[in-house]
């Protein structure tokens, strides 16, 4: 294993671990794409293709709600040396950046109505964060 990995597999281990432990979950832009995308599957394919599609939908859609597992997952997978797949991992989890993570974050201030309650749910922004520094520190590594 090579020492530049530490960094960002372990600040992906340790957010994603925050993320699962505050029992908080926001679904992004993608989780809700794919939502819409499923039923227009069968319009657009039909027999095997079309079940293989859905099936590729779905298990996309399981590792994006599982979120700070998958981030989990990819901080572990990034100190095994496979940096592209613990990237993908934490992109599935975690959202896609900082962009992702401000949209994430106003969203939910919009629906739970207030600054207030979206600070209750603080270490699983904290591990969010992490998330998607670890994701930029595991593409130079």
């Amino acid at each position: 294993m090579r020492l530049e990995r530490y960094p960002a597999g372990g600040l992906a281990a340790v957010g994603g671990l925050l993320m699962v432990l505050s029992g908080y979950s926001s679904r992004g832009f993608l989780y809700t794409a794919l939502g819409y995308a499923q039923p227009e599957v069968s319009n657009l394919l039909s027999g095997l293709a079309e079940n293989l599609a859905v099936l590729a939908i779905t298990a996309v859609e399981l590792i994006i709600a599982f979120g700070g597992l998958s981030v989990l997952a990819g901080g572990l997978v990034i100190l095994t040396d496979h940096a592209t797949t613990g990237r993908v991992l934490i992109y599935l989890g975690g959202g896609a950046g900082f962009l992702g993570l401000t949209v994430s974050f106003g969203y939910s201030v919009y629906r739970l109505g207030g600054i207030d309650p979206v600070l209750s749910y603080l270490p699983y922004w904290i591990g969010l964060t992490m998330a998607v520094v670890a994701r930029r520190l595991a593409r130079g590594a």
